[in-house]
């Protein structure tokens, strides 16, 4: 009885080649798949955050003043001088003690809420005096203080 063999040759082994080898796509599909659900586990809390923006309705009219702005432009000519100046005002030199003492009455006068405290130090103004000025509008309750890069 003759029994029926296949070839064996390279064209033969060639031909019955189905196809693609497919592991390796499926090993990066899998890889893919597992960075997404590990992805998904790290994004979710964020979309829950929540935010306090402010909400103000279109067309109403503002009718608070504008805030006051004081200006103090600190030299130094052997001590720190200080230039006080009161929104767009002419300014008045000071020492630095006067300079506490006007804002002081400044804000005793007003709403410190509604006041802005800005300094403007000069290049060799010594920053110890640009932080006390911050530290009082602090501790009177001024809220909103700026420093200027140049004294104006």
């Amino acid at each position: 009885m003759k029994h029926g063999f296949r070839p064996r040759g390279a064209r033969a082994v060639y031909e019955m080649n189905a196809g693609p080898n497919m592991t390796p796509m499926v090993d990066v599909v899998m890889v893919i798949l597992i960075f997404f659900m590990a992805s998904t586990a790290f994004l979710g809390p964020e979309w829950f955050l929540k935010s306090s923006l402010p909400v103000r309705a279109a067309g109403q009219a503002s009718t608070d003043k504008p805030p006051t702005r004081l200006t103090f432009a600190l030299s130094h000519n052997g001590g720190t001088q200080v230039m006080y100046k009161v929104d767009d005002e002419s300014g008045v030199p000071m020492s630095m003690d006067q300079a506490h003492e006007a804002l002081k009455g400044k804000v005793a006068g007003g709403n410190a809420d509604g006041m802005i405290v800005l300094v403007a130090p000069s290049a060799d103004v010594p920053y110890d005096d640009v932080v006390k000025i911050h530290e009082w509008a602090a501790a009177l309750g001024v809220s909103k203080v700026g420093i200027l890069d140049e004294p104006k």
